[in-house]
């Protein structure tokens, strides 16, 4: 695993993460719709809907995780990522 060396500590990268990291052609999808494209593009990925009121991310980084934030229609208003 890569790692960047920051004020003396050791952070990983994102970089180990294989495949698709990003679904920009998602946004403007319904959130729910969006949640069965990744998972099924990514066995063993779990897509969390994140709602307008909730949009906090945890700070630790998991490649099996992907946050799709949608707006108070459940559309999808920023690119879901891994994370």
């Amino acid at each position: 695993m890569e790692r960047i060396k920051h004020n003396n500590l050791r952070m990983p990268t994102q970089d180990f993460c294989e495949g698709k990291q990003s679904w920009p052609e998602l946004v403007g999808y319904c959130g729910e719709n969006a949640v069965k494209i990744i998972e099924k593009e990514r066995p063993g990925t779990v897509a969390i809907i994140l709602p307008p009121d909730q949009q906090w991310r945890p700070l630790n980084f998991v490649c099996g995780r992907v946050f799709v934030s949608v707006n108070e229609k459940g559309i999808v208003q920023w690119i879901p990522v891994m994370g």
